[in-house]
């Protein structure tokens, strides 16, 4: 028969017995062998697999495809050894989407996936593999380990010689400030590690050290012991070279940390990457209120224990002198201060976060008379020679390090916070303005503001975190003195950070009216209207930016942004590379040229664009998605695909390659969606042309469902793009037509709820509307039904869904539903719960139950060790995957489980909206710091 099968009459044979019956395992076999025999072996495997699907003989099918699998591998292997990653991930990843992983595909692809840095996704293939000594499970627990062991915020430093007294407190303030940063921030892996350096203590400090840390496991902690006593300088050197971590805080062990500490000083260097330290103030013991400020102010730009400094900076500058005259302890912080001030701007925040304790022999009780009187620190002039050594010698470093500096400056190669210019030479561009898209590089920086005390109350307040005390300051600085660039400018950028956009907009508008010979001001105002979607208002401010100084780039890419926002895409691509002119070597105005020569049908030049920008910078999403859609208009679907994964893994959160890779696949799989509906009449219209471009699927169904009720309520016919929801629910809204007046994000979503609510609000007719609704769900609450019918599996997913409850209730009676999210959240508003609230909560709620099972729904396998005891399902357990829809087992399961425990996230809280079933829902409280139960139809998605 595989004779026959060969032969044209033969093919010929088996497609007519197929036709006859589509479910003859034998006549699907036949054709594979006919089609590896004409040289196809990736459609042979795929006929085999769907053979083994219908006669279910695993065995037979391992042996027909698992040596075209294995060579495959082998193959893939040697790409890697040859340094070619994703010439073998993509000679594997058409074998992975027909057969699930397992075995040595698990394994190459696995390791695949490790060299490209998807460590999430290696760990899966090493579980499906099942090979637990191979080379890749080594690999993987070394990092895993590696993480564990080194995935720290910072280190503090502490130098000890002879403090059996107090290092034990000193190492208690370590821990309370570490704990408050923690519960602050809402992380509870964070971690701050502590490396005590023992500078040949003859007490029992070292023994002390160890005892504490024995009696403390959760902190982290290292002893050094030096064998000869080597002084303050050379042991805070030894400690931050053995630190982990980005920041290095220093400590004297008979001092202690507030508890705010770590939580002022790590936040305000994370939210500005041009500083390169922190200090903060400092209470002087029993003197704090005799201390003047003078001496005040001399003792805390020198003092190391008030001091967070970037772990890159400290190295820079090559840490704390050793040499013999700063030794033992004079005047050596007093060096590194200036170093470390003469090199790098940094930030004042004046709440005291540090105790100064004052002892018999230290320097706080030997100048005690003189911080507290009228002599000021400049008035004491040492004639001793030492000291005029210590002083030749801090010139000495100063001037070998202007020399680096310089040689940076000029060579470049440095990647920290920019490096001070010396005295009289031209400021560089500053840095734009937070979290905006493009700014002018006129603008002064905030790290300048610092330097000239500008509106300190307000400063200081921002540093401390109190950002609508200095909001206040800002406005009342602008209204006593009106014509005050600095405080507007301040003002703008507080709100534009605090997304107090109109507040942002007024601020912005009172600099460029101040300034209006600026072309940065007009800039600055033009970015924040195109971030506000006033792109009509924000050209005229663009242009006027181009016509004071035409070479501003950031204007110009800005106003071609603008013009293709506004529907002029032939006006904005010309806008587009004028600004490339000015700048070729920017990726993103690279990708952004591909975005626009598509538009205008210019495949092939977006695609050479698109390459363009990648080969500037590989890891721009902006350059793969472009590419992408480049090649889809060329008629190369694969290779497109391609290049949606790779902008998925370049930013997993973003929505469109999410939706282009997902609809591509399941086009592949059920072949197009339903046809569209006819479009509204003109005045009834409603579109959303962002659906499927911001969000991803859970956030995607909210998005329309909301959409489509408030559509409902006013007579409107929604207008959406392709988006998942065509496939999977056959919905067939009519695509967009000739496009309509853009709504701002925050305009349209508070006018769609409004309505929703029952208040008056203005119809949004012939609108094209945005927005995540995130908030609370209330307003919903009345079209409950309405909304849930709204997804209703379709055609061609309604058989996948009817087998999967009935295989779960096989193993158990009771379906509790866990969501832990955890690949692309951790930051911002996507903050990441323990999992010990799970385990928790389970261990409560598991011994009620009539034969529970437990399902995880999950991105990372790592977390089912953690609920191994509860013998955990998963939905690759249940069924295999539908190509670009592989979360929606998941989903389903979420949406039908009697007991379900979700993640911040709007992939489980629509499912928990649409789920008829549970008898309860509970969620994480970052306040209660435990799950806590909720009602999907009366709670904001996120908190």
């Amino acid at each position: 028969m595989a004779r026959d099968a060969k032969a044209p009459e033969g093919a010929l044979i088996h497609r007519q017995a197929l036709a006859n019956d589509p479910a003859d395992a034998v006549a699907w076999q036949h054709a594979a062998y006919a089609v590896r025999a004409a040289g196809d072996g990736l459609r042979a495997i795929a006929l085999f697999v769907r053979a083994a699907r219908l006669h279910g003989d695993l065995q037979a099918l391992g042996g027909q495809i698992g040596e075209p699998l294995g060579l495959a591998a082998s193959r893939a292997l040697r790409r890697v050894q040859d340094g070619a990653a994703d010439e073998a991930a993509a000679l594997l990843e058409p074998l992975a989407r027909i057969v699930p992983p397992q075995g040595n595909l698990a394994r190459a692809l696995g390791i695949v996936r490790l060299v490209q840095g998807c460590d999430a996704e290696a760990e899966r293939l090493h579980a499906a593999a099942g090979f637990e000594d191979c080379g890749l499970g080594v690999a993987l627990r070394g990092i895993a380990r590696h993480k564990a062991d080194t995935d720290f915020l910072g280190t503090v430093v502490i130098p000890a010689h002879r403090m059996e007294d107090t290092i034990e407190r000193a190492l208690d303030s370590v821990a309370a400030a570490a704990r408050v940063y923690r519960e602050t921030v809402r992380n509870p892996r964070a971690q701050v590690h502590v490396c005590v350096v023992d500078d040949a203590s003859p007490d029992e400090t070292a023994s002390r050290v160890l005892r504490w840390a024995r009696e403390h496991p959760e902190q982290s902690v290292a002893l050094i012991a030096n064998n000869r006593n080597q002084g303050a300088g050379r042991s805070r050197n030894i400690g931050a070279a053995a630190g982990l971590g980005r920041y290095v805080w220093f400590l004297d062990a008979d001092d202690y940390f507030f508890e705010r500490h770590f939580l002022l000083t790590a936040t305000a260097l994370d939210r500005d990457p041009d500083a390169a330290f922190v200090r903060t103030g400092m209470h002087f013991d029993t003197i704090d209120q005799e201390v003047t400020p003078e001496w005040r102010e001399a003792s805390e730009v020198s003092y190391p224990c008030n001091l967070c400094v970037r772990r890159v900076c400290h190295d820079m500058i090559g840490g704390f002198p050793e040499e013999a005259p700063f030794h033992p302890a004079v005047a050596d912080d007093v060096a590194y201060g200036r170093a470390l001030h003469s090199m790098f701007a940094g930030i004042r925040i004046a709440e005291k976060t540090v105790h100064y304790t004052m002892r018999a022999d230290n320097a706080l009780a030997r100048q005690r008379q003189t911080m507290t009187s009228g002599v000021k620190p400049t008035e004491q002039v040492a004639s001793d020679p030492r000291f005029v050594a210590i002083e030749i010698l801090t010139q000495r470093r100063l001037h070998a390090l202007k020399a680096r500096r310089d040689a940076f400056l000029r060579d470049g190669g440095w990647t920290g916070p920019p490096l001070l210019r010396a005295k009289g030479e031209p400021e560089g561009p500053p840095p734009p303005p937070p979290a905006a898209p493009s700014e002018s590089r006129d603008a002064p920086r905030a790290t300048d503001l610092v330097a000239i005390d500008l509106v300190a109350v307000a400063k200081e307040a921002i540093q401390a975190g109190q950002l609508d005390r200095a909001v206040a300051a800002l406005t009342r600085a602008a209204a006593e003195d009106p014509g005050r660039i600095e405080a507007w400018f301040e003002l703008g950028l507080l709100a534009h950070r605090l997304q107090r956009k109109r507040l942002a907009l007024t601020a912005f508008r009172a600099v460029a009216c101040l300034h209006p010979g600026a072309a940065a001001a007009w800039c600055n105002l033009g970015s924040m209207l195109v971030d506000a979607d006033a792109h009509a208002q924000a050209v005229p401010r663009l242009r006027r930016a181009l016509t004071l100084q035409p070479g501003l780039t950031n204007a110009q890419h800005l106003l071609g942004r603008a013009s293709r926002r506004l529907g002029q895409d032939r006006q904005g691509a010309r806008e587009l590379e004028r600004a490339l002119r000015l700048d070729p070597m920017r990726p993103d105005l690279n990708a952004d040229c591909a975005t626009a020569a598509l538009a205008l049908g210019d495949a092939a030049g977006a695609a050479e664009h698109a390459r363009r920008a990648l080969r500037l910078s590989p890891e721009l999403y902006g350059g793969h998605a472009a590419l992408a859609s480049a090649l889809e208009a060329l008629g190369r679907p694969d290779a497109a695909l391609t290049a949606w994964e790779r902008a998925i893994r370049c930013n997993p959160g973003f929505g469109e390659a999410f939706t282009r890779r997902a609809l591509s696949l399941l086009t592949r799989r059920w072949g197009p969606p339903p046809a569209p509906a006819p479009a509204g009449a003109p005045g009834r219209r409603l579109a959303s042309t962002v659906l499927g471009l911001n969000g991803r699927f859970g956030n995607q169904l909210l998005q329309y469902g909301v959409l489509r009720l408030y559509a409902a309520r006013h007579g409107l016919t929604l207008e959406v793009p392709p988006w998942l929801g065509r496939h999977l629910y056959d919905h067939d809204d009519p695509l967009p037509g000739p496009a309509l007046p853009r709504v701002a994000e925050a305009e349209g979503e508070a006018a769609v709820t409004a309505s929703l609510r029952g208040e008056p609000s203005t119809v949004l007719a012939d609108r094209d509307v945005s927005g995540y609704f995130c908030g609370d769900i209330t307003p919903l609450a009345p079209f409950k039904e309405e909304f849930r019918a709204l997804f209703t599996p379709g055609r061609h997913l309604q058989p996948h869904t009817d087998a999967l409850l009935g295989r779960l209730r096989d193993v158990g009676r009771t379906v509790v539903a866990l969501h832990l999210r955890r690949g692309d959240f951790g930051w911002g508003r996507f903050w990441i719960a323990p999992t010990s609230w799970y385990r928790h909560w389970l261990e409560t709620v598991w011994p009620t139950l009539d034969r529970p099972v437990l399902f995880i729904a999950t991105d990372d396998p790592a977390q089912l060790r953690e609920f191994a005891a509860y013998r955990p399902v998963t939905g690759r357990d249940l069924a295999e995957p539908i190509a670009g829809a592989e979360f929606f087992t998941d989903f389903h399961i979420l949406c039908h489980a009697d007991r379900v425990a979700i993640s911040n996230s709007s992939f489980s809280f629509v499912a928990t909206m649409l789920n008829r079933n549970a008898s309860e829902f509970l969620r994480p409280d970052p306040a209660r710091r435990a799950l806590v139960p909720y009602d999907p139809w009366a709670a904001p998605v996120l908190i």
